[in-house]
């Protein structure tokens, strides 16, 4: 194992991210000083006070005299952040979360392998797609990263897994610079976190840096944007819902098959698992399903593996979950549809739809959403802070949708409400479905608590 006796560590960020490095840096050996931008999380304290880990606010951290060895960048840190500047001014290395799991990884006897996760949507679906197959082959695999199990924990675990499944958001992959993935795949692009990244192009660029240090890349070949960032990369490997191409993993009838990864072999195509092996066979769940499948078979997985992975997967809470049917209504929690992109695959999914959306846009436009759907959203209830973007965006393109905004003193009584004005109004053959759009922090402490409210209320309807 890794070790930094001596080492003077400061670690910028008291989240999850920021508390994983802290841990695992007081564990082998460094001195460590947390600092943050605001006031530190109670939780995090008590881990800081447990640990006998010294920390401050990060105002008062430029009245600090000790220098460091180096400093260790929490995700949602932007990278032009006062203290990292000056870090490199002084020569003082800037060393991201990932980059840092990498170190203590190859430190270890039996290092493990990595393979990415990334992309706007379905990052989660994916990354426990391909571990419930990595798990069916007999590999001892985690799925981890931003799936609730960080990346840092999973090293440092003494289970010593073989196999990582890693999702990994922008914040992340913009800062890799050492670690190294077996294979990694980008799922799509839509507009996302533009209020971290300068702009769309930076924030493709930051998703496609993981390639940069991956042995196998694979894109969706069906998303646009995804490609036309990817035509300068040499040696890419793609997955399609159609009939695939030599170099792609497709669908042919109801069949999974690959194209992609049959070295020394005389068959054109292998089967590696069937539309029947997926709980759902929505389009965007196929697609997952794919490119779980191709970072599978870069690992040299079998076919068999790879169908009773698929079979074995029970999508996680709070994707477009259903809640509760009765009298002809559906409720679906889909909460972690985040971002615009996530909600129109929700919406794409029904027919006729009571809407609770709203949130936290993150510097998103809503008027490619409302294009796409405008024919399958009924009402629209409306909440947080950003609403007035979709209202807008209804406005100009689907004007015969009924608007109506929800307020209320806290985030549970604004769900409250809007949970209450669906059961008022919904009808038979009604979707009432929540999928923001949005992220949730301006009202909820993130999207998993605001998904659990809703379900809460919806169930004591019935």
């Amino acid at each position: 194992m890794l070790s930094l006796i001596g080492h003077r560590a400061l670690v910028a960020g008291a989240g999850t991210s920021g508390m994983a490095m802290a841990r695992a840096l007081k564990v082998i050996g460094a001195k460590v000083l947390v600092v943050n931008d605001s006031t530190i999380p109670e939780s995090s304290l008590k881990v800081l006070e447990s640990l006998n880990i010294e920390f401050m606010l990060t105002a008062d951290f430029s009245m600090h005299n000790d220098t460091f060895d180096a400093v260790y960048a929490s995700q949602g840190w932007k990278l032009e952040h006062s203290l990292f500047v000056a870090a490199e001014l002084q020569g003082i290395p800037v060393v991201g979360e990932v980059d840092l799991a990498w170190r203590i990884n190859t430190s270890k006897t039996n290092p493990s392998l990595w393979f990415g996760i990334t992309g706007t949507n379905g990052k989660t679906t994916t990354t426990e797609m391909l571990n419930s197959i990595f798990l069916a082959a007999g590999m001892n695999s985690v799925a981890c990263g931003n799936v609730g199990f960080s990346l840092i924990d999973a090293v440092m675990d003494k289970s010593n897994y073989t196999h990582l499944a890693v999702e990994l958001a922008s914040f992340q992959t913009t800062r890799i610079r050492e670690a190294q993935f077996w294979g990694s795949a980008i799922l799509n692009l839509a507009e996302d976190h533009l209020d971290w990244h300068k702009d769309f192009t930076d924030y493709a660029a930051s998703k496609f840096n993981l390639f940069n240090y991956s042995k196998n890349s694979i894109i969706n070949a069906d998303d646009e944007k995804v490609t036309s960032f990817a035509d300068k990369i040499d040696d890419l490997k793609s997955f399609t819902l159609n009939t695939p191409s030599k170099g792609q993993l497709g669908v042919v009838e109801d069949l999974l098959v690959d194209r992609a990864f049959i070295p020394n072999s005389e068959a054109e195509a292998i089967e590696i698992a069937t539309l029947n092996d997926l709980k759902n066979a929505a389009p965007h769940t196929v697609s997952n399903a794919l490119a779980a499948g191709a970072l599978a078979r870069s690992a040299s997985i079998s076919s068999e593996s790879i169908a009773a992975g698929l079979r074995n997967f029970e999508p996680g809470m709070h994707r477009i979950s259903i809640v509760m049917e009765r009298d002809g209504v559906t409720w679906i929690n889909d909460s972690k549809a985040t971002n615009p992109h996530a909600a129109g695959a929700a919406l794409k999914s029904f027919q006729r739809v009571i809407w609770i959306a709203g949130g936290l846009a993150k510097g998103a436009t809503m008027d490619d959403l409302v294009k796409m759907n405008h024919d399958r959203i009924r009402v629209a209830l409306l909440i947080g802070q950003d609403r007035e973007l979709i209202a807008n965006s209804l406005d100009k393109y689907a004007p015969e949708t009924i608007i109506e905004r929800i307020d209320g003193l806290t985030g549970k009584e604004v769900m409250h409400n809007a949970v209450n004005r669906a059961k008022q109004i919904c009808e038979a053959g009604d979707v009432v479905l929540l999928a923001p759009a949005c992220a949730s922090m301006d009202q909820f402490e993130n999207y998993a608590e605001r998904g659990q409210i809703f379900t809460e209320l919806v169930l004591r309807l019935g």
